[in-house]
């Protein structure tokens, strides 16, 4: 929520390499997707490294409208063609070609979230910070909805909605834009700025699981020891220790 105190300061905006970022001793919206999965039963997540990640059709698309000069063309299982394809249909919206225009891609942050005292972190892909316009978020998503409204469903069946409301109050931030870009034909670009019920149910989800970090004691019996697990594997002291 945008604050109006005098004192208030938003925390830095940094320029660090993927590597460096994910070496941050913090929690991230993903880490906190982690512990939504133990605590819906479902398998852990195999961690990625930026290599990796790189043979992943999202994160080459992020690289390419992002951060152009760092693209590696060729790589095993990627559609260049299609890659730079989908960068092209966002660009030709005057809209988001302007933000991208404005904007500081790929920024991070460290944080302290204040109503559970817990270190975190995120990565945004786009922030435009001027004096003349809202103070913007915007993260792109490669996806496969039908249309716009399949897309607006996601949003909140994929968390998109947490990880709006974390990055949003992170930063007092005053918009946050999702962008769907299709991955098939069409090849439609969806942009909805999230609102504020969006953003109430996002904090819900990542307000409980911030809390249930601090204390995965409080998890149902029948979850108690994947949740542990979870915790453990992200390092993480709890107030159950």
């Amino acid at each position: 929520m945008p604050k109006s105190a005098p004192d208030f300061r938003r925390p830095d905006l940094l320029r660090l390499d993927y590597d460096t970022y994910r070496a941050l001793p913090a929690i991230a919206n993903s880490d906190l997707s982690r512990l939504r999965d133990a605590l819906d039963g479902r398998a852990p997540r195999p961690q990625t490294s930026a290599n990796e990640g790189a043979l992943n059709f999202g994160t080459a698309f992020h690289t390419a409208l992002l951060e152009p000069a760092d693209y590696v063309a060729g790589l095993p299982g990627l559609n260049d063609t299609l890659v730079w394809w989908l960068v092209e249909g966002v660009k030709l919206n005057t809209h988001l070609a302007g933000l991208l225009e404005r904007g500081t891609p790929e920024v991070s942050v460290l944080f302290t979230e204040p109503a559970t005292d817990t270190l975190c972190k995120l990565r945004a892909d786009l922030v435009v910070a001027h004096p003349d316009e809202p103070f913007t978020i915007i993260d792109f998503k490669t996806t496969s909805a039908r249309d716009a409204d399949h897309f607006l469903w996601q949003c909140s069946a994929y968390d998109y909605d947490r990880q709006a409301a974390f990055y949003t109050d992170a930063l007092s931030a005053e918009r946050f834009l999702l962008v769907g870009v299709q991955k098939n034909e069409p090849f439609g670009v969806f942009t909805i700025e999230v609102s504020e019920q969006m953003l109430a149910e996002g904090r819900q989800k990542y307000h409980r699981l911030l809390r249930l970090l601090k204390a995965p004691g409080t998890a149902p019996a029948y979850r108690a020891e994947a949740v542990q697990a979870a915790v453990d594997a992200l390092g993480q002291p709890s107030d159950d220790e």
